[in-house]
C-alpha cells in the first residue's frame, strides 16, 4: 500500500437521500479509510478564497480555519477537534489546507486515508476535480423515485414533486455525464445493487480505490449509531441498519400514479439512462391537475 499522505482522497456523491450515508458508514469501517460526516464547506469556501489571501500565511490561513470551524455541519460532524494541530501541517493553498483538515481527523481515528460525503458536492463535482484532480470519485445513483418518496418526508426539503425531480435529473445526470470524462477515478454504482450485495459491490469500490477488501465494512450497523451525529439519526434510521431489499422500489406503493406520470414525463428519459424500468403511463386528468398544483399552487 501506498504511504498515506500520497494516497487521492475519496468522494462519495449523489443525489441527497440516494444512499450516500449508508456507503460513507460501510466505507468508514474499513480500517484504513476515515469518512467522517457531511463537511458542506469545501466548494463554498472554495468560491470565497479571495477573502483570504495567500493560504501560505498562516494568518490568512488561521482566519479561514476559524470561519470554517464556526460552519453547522463542521461543529456537528466534529470535524476539526484541533485548529492548532491543522495549523502545524504543511499549507500552501487550499488543496492542502482541505488535506491539513481531513488529515488530523484521519489521524485522530488512527486510519490513513480520508474521504468525504456531502451530497451538496455532486453538482459541483468539477469544483472537486478542480481543488483534487487526482481525486477518486464515487457516484452512488438511486432510482430517483424513490428518492423522491424519501425527500418528501424531510420536513426541510422541498415539497415541490418536480422541484424534487429535476433536482434528481439534474445532479445524477451531471455527475453521470463529467464522470464519464474522468475515465479511471470515477465509479459509479447503483444503490439497488449496494444493498442486494453489498459484498460485491464494497470488492469493486475497494478495487478501484486501490484498497484490500475488508469484510468489516459489511459490518458497518454494529458501530453506526456512535458515528452518525445525534442530531441527523432521525433522517437515518436506515442508513445505520444493514442493507434491507424489502425496502427498495417503495415507489411503486407510496407514489400515487398520478405523481408516477409526473415523474416519467419530467425525468423518464433519465430512468432510462441508468437502467431503471418506465411504466409509461399515460397522463390522466389527475396528473395534469397535480401539475397545475406544483404550478401555481405549491411552489417551493
Amino acid at each position: 500500500m501506498k504511504n498515506g499522505a500520497a494516497q487521492p482522497p475519496i468522494f462519495v456523491l449523489g443525489s441527497q437521500r440516494s444512499g450516500t450515508t449508508m456507503l460513507r458508514l460501510m466505507l468508514n469501517n474499513h480500517p484504513n479509510l476515515a469518512i467522517p460526516h457531511e463537511s458542506a464547506f469545501i466548494t463554498i469556501y472554495f468560491r470565497r478564497l479571495g477573502e483570504y489571501g495567500d493560504l501560505a500565511c498562516s494568518a490568512n490561513a488561521r482566519r479561514l480555519l476559524a470561519d470554517i470551524a464556526r460552519h453547522p455541519l463542521v461543529q456537528r460532524g466534529k470535524l476539526i477537534a484541533d485548529q492548532e494541530a491543522v495549523l502545524a501541517r504543511p499549507i500552501r493553498d487550499y488543496r492542502s489546507f482541505v488535506d491539513a483538515i481531513f488529515g488530523c481527523y484521519a489521524e485522530t481515528e488512527g486510519k490513513h486515508r480520508w474521504g468525504d460525503k456531502t451530497p451538496f458536492y455532486t453538482a459541483d463535482i468539477d469544483i472537486i476535480r478542480t481543488i483534487f484532480p487526482d481525486a477518486k470519485i464515487v457516484h452512488l445513483v438511486r432510482d430517483g423515485r424513490d428518492v423522491v418518496l424519501s425527500q418528501k418526508s424531510i420536513e426541510w426539503m422541498s415539497g415541490n414533486l418536480p422541484k424534487l425531480v429535476l433536482d434528481w435529473q439534474w445532479k445524477t445526470t451531471i455527475a453521470h455525464k463529467v464522470g464519464a470524462m474522468l475515465g479511471h477515478d470515477f465509479l459509479e454504482i447503483r444503490y439497488e445493487d449496494l444493498v442486494c450485495g453489498p459484498e460485491e459491490v464494497l470488492r469493486r469500490i475497494c478495487s478501484f480505490l486501490g484498497e484490500a477488501y475488508d469484510p468489516a465494512m459489511l459490518n458497518y450497523s454494529d458501530r453506526a449509531r456512535a458515528v452518525v451525529p445525534g442530531e441527523s439519526l432521525k433522517w437515518h434510521r436506515n442508513s445505520v441498519r444493514p442493507p434491507d431489499p424489502t425496502q427498495l422500489q417503495k415507489w411503486k406503493r407510496h407514489l400515487s400514479r398520478a405523481e408516477r406520470v409526473v415523474f416519467e414525463q419530467l425525468a423518464g428519459e433519465t430512468l432510462d439512462l441508468f437502467g431503471y424500468e418506465r411504466e409509461h403511463l399515460a397522463p390522466t386528468m389527475a396528473s395534469r391537475a397535480l401539475k397545475v398544483y406544483y404550478t401555481l399552487l405549491r411552489r417551493n
